[in-house]
């Protein structure tokens, strides 16, 4: 118990070097602030964030794996842009969000950062944990922030706690974007066009037979979106009762999972999280029922190329990773939020460079 003791006063030493430090290294960010708010410069600058976060990476020695440094410091600067928000001419600077779990993975946080900082707009954008999504709610509308997005698993089970949902949203059963307005919150649906633009810019998609793998709020926008661009679409789940629900809402077909034998589809979508990192080993399909003359997309960007995109390219088929969709309907996000029109390309750019520095 001696030995325990002694090394709980060496951790809070480190602690009360670390509080230190940190302190230290917020009064300079709000220096920094306020040179660049005189200077009419946008505060925040993800360049500058994600060159941060690979210096870090470079110089880890361990045993703190990346992903924690990655969550530690995105924290840190989190807490750096609170401050300076306090600082800026204007009072309280905007504040949007990404709410999900798991969210450490999430890139969208320095997509719209840099989206933000390229068009000249104050702003933060940060991610949060949420299990509770009834709490998280209370908190985007008390806290008055400006706009979040909605990822797995709470894009269907919040729209109970907003004020308003659009009809688009409503009949696709799901949200993944909420705007808030003066304290009334509005739910949107960007998974629906940013799926059909990252399909259509790699083939046709109307008249062609479609399955959409999954049965979650991402499935539903898909689902939803390729069926009004003309595509017949069907679901497969492995949950039966939960895939044939969502067929019976869109009017499509349904397969479950477990019944599969062959997969007579010109284009296969994977809406699920299967293959995520860290489960990069894992495939919602099995090889052998994917043929060449097949279009496979994964809604997952990260890993850019998961298991199900490999042996999809192996295969011979064309493969579209989960990129194009999530700049597309990042982008929708970011014009509804701001009323500018979104950087996409600067906003693609920042997103690969950001999965090519976690290769």
């Amino acid at each position: 118990m001696k030995e325990i003791k002694k090394l709980r006063q060496s951790i809070d030493e480190i602690d009360d070097r670390i509080l230190e430090l940190l302190n230290q290294r917020l009064a300079v960010a709000v220096q920094i602030g306020r040179v660049k708010s005189d200077a009419g410069v946008a505060v925040v600058d993800s360049r500058r964030e994600s060159q941060i976060f690979k210096r870090l990476a470079s110089l880890n020695q361990g045993p703190m794996r990346e992903d924690a440094l990655h969550q530690i410091f995105r924290a840190v600067i989190g807490a750096g842009r609170g401050i300076q928000s306090q600082e800026t001419k204007a009072g309280i600077s905007p504040v949007y969000a990404v709410i999900g779990n798991p969210i450490a993975h999430s890139l969208s946080p320095v997509m719209h950062n840099t989206a933000l900082a390229h068009c000249g707009l104050d702003g933060t954008y940060l991610p949060f944990r949420v299990e509770n999504i009834a709490a998280a709610v209370d908190g985007i509308r008390g806290l008055g922030i400006r706009g979040a997005s909605v990822t797995i698993p709470h894009k269907i089970s919040i729209m109970q706690h907003l004020d308003e949902i659009d009809p688009i949203a409503a009949e696709i059963g799901a949200v993944n974007t909420v705007i808030n307005r003066d304290g009334v919150l509005h739910g949107h649906n960007s998974d629906c066009t940013g799926a059909v633009k990252a399909i259509a810019e790699q083939t046709t998609v109307k008249g062609r037979e479609t399955a959409v793998i999954g049965a979650g709020g991402a499935a539903r926008a898909i689902a939803f979106g390729l069926k009004q661009e003309g595509a017949a679409v069907t679901i497969i789940n492995r949950s039966k009762d939960r895939g044939k629900e969502l067929a019976g809402e869109l009017g499509c077909r349904f397969i479950g999972l477990d019944e599969l034998q062959e997969l007579p589809f010109q284009i296969i979508v994977n809406a699920t999280p299967v293959g995520m990192t860290p489960d990069v080993d894992k495939m919602p399909l099995p090889t052998s029922l994917l043929n060449p003359d097949m279009t496979v997309m994964d809604t997952i960007y990260n890993p850019l190329k998961t298991r199900l995109l490999q042996e999809a390219e192996n295969t011979g088929c064309t493969v579209i990773d989960g990129v194009s969709m999530f700049v597309h309907q990042g982008a929708v996000q970011f014009e509804m939020w701001t009323s500018q029109k979104a950087p996409i390309d600067i906003m693609r750019k920042v997103v690969m460079e950001e999965l090519s520095g976690h290769a």
